[in-house]
């Protein structure tokens, strides 16, 4: 009896001013919380699969799924791995708070502070404070030339300037790829992005075809590409790599990347449409819609991310308006404005407002 009381304890937990016993044992020489408690506190639900040992995690739209024994976990088919794995015992799911702590925060966007006697859940205010913004191409690929030798990587520095300086005067920090003109690998770009725990990823490009009549702005999405149309945009904009140091395959690190943009799917299209609308607003430039397309630029980012494609550098009127600076500035300001609105609204959603 006394082994047993050296090995289990109470513990508190409290959120929103409700309290419940929450069991802590010790197993394998760490110290595991019981989930359980903590689940009803959260008004969430715990389903366990004997066979699989696959333990849900369930609350609306959240799904977390822990297997007993392993430190691997999917939060809405985004995969993270853990110093320690879960644990289910006949009194129910154990996780350790190095697992518990941060599931509470990317799951259910909550904050925990775990003291000797309890853990304090509270909410956690989701705000849009860091963008990335990422002029395409630059350095030895030029991207686009326009009929008078114009070059793409040109025209979108200037533009993720300007957006960069406006999104600081409006109190939203802003990080560029490249301030200058350099050669950055894609693999690169996204990690700009995820080190510096961007909240939203804008990558700015300009559209190229044959038939030198065709202008507009179009602003694509991660996901399979369904026209022919986005395939060969697809295409032109993934052709960097020949560039790279490495190639980019399907290998496990690209499978990752896959499932954990797919958490913010619906985020990006959102994103998307927001900026086109604004800036085929402010620029007076044709909408050519929201797509969608297998970017590899945008596979690596752990955020709601979107390309745009400004306007046609193949079409010499565009080609020359690109040129002006009044025109270019308006592009960006219309990028800032889809980014505010989209921020407004996102943090309205997210905090229940």
């Amino acid at each position: 009896m006394l082994k047993i009381l050296l090995f289990l304890c109470l513990y508190t937990a409290s959120y929103k001013g409700n309290n419940v016993q929450v069991t802590v044992k010790e197993l394998n020489g760490s110290q595991y919380i019981n989930l359980e408690p903590i689940s009803q506190l959260l008004g969430s639900k715990i389903n366990y699969l004997e066979k699989s040992g696959r333990i849900f995690w369930q609350k609306g739209d959240l799904t977390i799924v822990l297997t007993d024994g392993s430190p691997w976990v999917l939060l809405n088919g985004k995969p993270y791995n853990f110093p320690l794995p879960a644990r289910k015992q006949e009194d129910g799911v154990f996780l350790h708070s190095s697992m518990l702590i941060p599931l509470l925060k990317s799951g259910f966007n909550l904050v925990a502070e775990q003291g000797d006697n309890g853990i304090i859940i509270f909410d956690q205010k989701v705000e849009i404070k860091n963008v990335v913004i990422d002029a395409g191409h630059g350095g030895r690929d030029p991207g686009a030339v326009g009929p008078n030798k114009t070059k793409e990587k040109d025209i979108v520095l200037k533009i993720a300037r300007i957006v960069a300086s406006e999104l600081k005067k409006a109190g939203i920090n802003c990080i560029l790829t490249r301030n200058k003109d350099e050669f950055i690998s894609l693999e690169k770009r996204t990690k700009i992005a995820n080190q510096n725990g961007a909240n939203l990823f804008v990558s700015i490009h300009l559209n190229a075809c044959r038939n030198r009549k065709t202008h507009g702005c179009e602003v694509y999405f991660l996901s399979h590409a369904r026209t022919d149309w986005e395939r060969a945009v697809e295409a032109r904009e993934n052709s960097v790599i020949k560039f790279e140091e490495r190639e980019l395959g399907a290998d496990l690190e690209s499978i990752l990347w896959d499932l954990a943009q797919t958490e913010y799917l619906s985020e990006s299209k959102e994103l998307a449409g927001y900026i086109l609308k604004s800036i085929t607003k402010k620029g007076s430039i044709k909408s050519i819609g929201v797509k969608q397309a297998n970017f590899f630029v945008l596979r690596g980012t752990y955020m709601p991310a979107v390309l745009i494609e400004a306007e046609f550098l193949s079409n010499p009127q565009c080609e020359k308006n690109l040129k002006k600076e009044w025109f270019v500035r308006n592009i960006a300001l219309g990028i800032v404005e889809g980014i505010e609105k989209f921020k407004t609204d996102y943090e309205k959603q997210m905090n229940y407002e």
